[in-house]
């Protein structure tokens, strides 16, 4: 039987030479948040991203349901972990991990500085990619944060610049919503819910505040920059037990995708360019450049984000035979390619802006 990579040798008009592997037991997972959009944008900007390969893929591939209908949930899923009833997937538990602090017992949430921008009657939420915030930018808010706070029993700490982290003493009736479902968008549709959420708006209006009148905010405006004046709340939770590993390795430098690969134990190659593939078993990868330019509504970086990976899969594909190949558009469903799917001929392949059409219409 013909393995993968020599089906997509031969349905497949890229100029790839692809490898043959007899006997392999590889199977490889692309998880690419943004793949197909949205991107309303596209058809105004003058061109379409050359991707034949990927194009091919995804019309010949077999569909198949997959939980969660973004990156982290989709993520989560993936390692067979989902919220209890009426709380948050853990994700700032298992963020922390995936940047190298242990969360130990703690209750944790991301809490991701962001922008805040009023439009008329609408606050609009802007992601911390604009802000390039500066390391002693970061010390001197979370200072300024902790001392505030610390009646309030909260304690952010910040492993990168951009990613903080908010400990409580104790775990509340909360349910939020990710940073990626709010960017761009009016924060009200999106603010904590649950019995506890009275609370917890009220002191998300007292941290914007606080972030308003920081000095290093002060000196961002006079340097024409961006202000860093709100917390986005998300992903409470405690870390959870150690799931069931289902991947022989993960390559990926996303902090969600390194700390679930952490707390399965799983071989963890934290460069999602790294080009490691397990020769036996499954192999998870990240791609996430195509996520900012769709959060952004930003068609050029999406189309040059998408060339990039169309190169990226042939090269992938180049390296050796899979049994299997599926991608994992964070859609709640998976394209599984396999060497027979390969051979359906009679799948014309749809140009992407067709995709995103019947995916977003």
């Amino acid at each position: 039987m013909r393995r993968l990579s020599q089906s997509v040798r031969a349905a497949s008009s890229a100029p790839a030479r692809f490898i043959s592997m007899a006997k392999s037991n590889a199977e490889l997972h692309l998880l690419i948040p943004g793949l197909l959009g949205p991107m309303p944008n596209l058809a105004a900007s003058g061109r379409l991203p050359a991707i034949p390969l990927i194009e091919r893929l995804l019309a010949r591939a077999d569909q198949v349901p997959v939980e969660g209908s973004d990156f982290p949930s989709t993520l989560f899923g993936l390692f067979g972990i989902e919220a209890e009833t009426g709380h948050d997937l853990p994700r700032g538990a298992v963020d922390l991990l995936g940047d190298g602090v242990a969360p130990g017992d703690s209750f944790w949430m991301r809490a991701d500085p962001v922008h805040l921008r009023p439009d008329r009657d609408r606050l609009l939420l802007f992601d911390n990619q604009l802000l390039q915030i500066e390391q002693q930018e970061s010390e001197t808010l979370l200072a300024l944060f902790n001392r505030h706070f610390a009646d309030d029993g909260l304690e952010l700490i910040a492993p990168h610049p951009d990613r903080w982290y908010l400990r409580l003493v104790e775990a509340p009736d909360l349910q939020t919503r990710s940073l990626e479902s709010v960017v761009g968008r009016n924060i009200e549709m999106f603010l904590p819910q649950g019995d506890d959420a009275r609370h917890w708006r009220r002191l998300l209006n007292e941290m914007q505040m606080l972030l308003f009148n920081a000095e290093p905010n002060r000196q961002r405006e006079l340097a024409g920059r961006i202000a860093i004046n709100g917390l986005w709340l998300s992903g409470g939770g405690c870390l959870p037990q150690s799931p069931k590993p289902r991947f022989a390795a993960v390559c990926s430098d996303d902090p969600t995708a390194l700390g679930l690969a952490r707390l399965a134990a799983v071989d963890l190659h934290a460069d999602e360019r790294d080009g490691f593939i397990a020769s036996d078993g499954a192999t998870l990868r990240t791609w996430s450049a195509l996520l900012s330019p769709v959060l952004n509504a930003d068609p050029y970086l999406w189309i040059e984000a998408l060339e990039q990976l169309e190169a990226e899969v042939a090269s992938l594909l180049r390296q050796g035979e899979f049994r299997q190949l599926t991608i994992y558009p964070c859609t709640g469903r998976g394209y599984r390619v396999t060497s027979g799917a390969m051979r359906r001929f009679w799948r014309r392949a749809q140009p992407i802006l067709q995709l995103l059409e019947s995916n977003h219409p």
